[in-house]
């Protein structure tokens, strides 16, 4: 990993009046939920929100401006490059979601006066494990595609799989021989299950060292695929 490719990452987006807005909102909707029972309530997906805006990022543009050229003339081998920026951008994530977090605790300080570590905690760590997920599945995507086709792609992928799994529920209610052997045959379901669960997990209430363990392994196989295809590919000159 390369520690000035990290730092430079992190502050193209923490320098960002447009970031700075997001966590303001984070930290005022953190504030204000936590007089609510249910930790947690809105914050998480206010991060993954934040996930799929800068994940997107982080190596696609360079590909069709054709700035990477002039990146990759410095002596960083390209996997380094690759991983460095995605420990960039989920840093910046990271601290967003700590500063959720910490406006989550002293909102109920305020308001409860209970303050619910574990829950609030496990919530914290899922999170950060959920973003990386979704950032290095971004990066493998960008890591093939031109810029922002990654995010197209996970957003396709992640609405289609829902789509899929409704719609053999209502072809396993009809008759006919589909119906019959969907109605007697669950694989169909399970490998759409499987498949979802495995990119577009729904985090547990508490901590689950399974769940957890499975996310990060998905995390790393999404990012090492990435290094190979980004190792190889054609760098452009000018546009993509």
């Amino acid at each position: 990993m390369n520690g000035v490719v990290v730092a430079e990452t992190v502050r193209r987006c923490v320098t960002s009046i447009a970031y700075w807005a997001f966590v303001a909102l984070l930290a005022i909707i953190s504030l204000g939920l936590a007089r609510f029972d249910r930790p947690g309530t809105a914050w998480p997906s206010l991060v993954s929100l934040l996930a799929y805006i800068i994940g997107c990022t982080a190596i696609g543009p360079e590909f069709s401006s054709g700035t990477l050229q002039l990146i990759l003339t410095k002596p960083v081998n390209r996997s380094v490059y690759l991983v460095s920026r995605v420990a960039g951008v989920v840093s910046a994530i990271w601290i967003a979601a700590l500063i959720a977090f910490s406006f989550e605790l002293l909102g109920r300080v305020l308001w409860v006066g209970a303050v619910r570590l574990d829950i609030i905690g496990a919530i914290l760590i899922n999170t950060f494990v959920d973003t990386l997920l979704i950032c290095a599945l971004l990066v493998f995507f960008a890591s093939f595609t031109r810029a922002y086709f990654n995010i197209v792609i996970y957003m396709v992928l992640m609405i289609g799989l829902g789509v899929a799994q409704g719609m053999v529920s209502m072809f396993r209610s009809m008759s006919g021989t589909l119906g019959a052997w969907l109605a007697t045959h669950d694989i169909v379901d399970r490998i759409l299950a499987s498949i979802n669960s495995n990119l577009f997990p729904d985090a547990p209430p508490r901590l689950d060292w399974h769940w957890l363990l499975m996310i990060a392994s998905n995390a790393a196989i999404a990012i090492v695929a990435a290094c190979f295809i980004f190792r190889r590919r054609e760098v452009p000159y000018g546009a993509d």
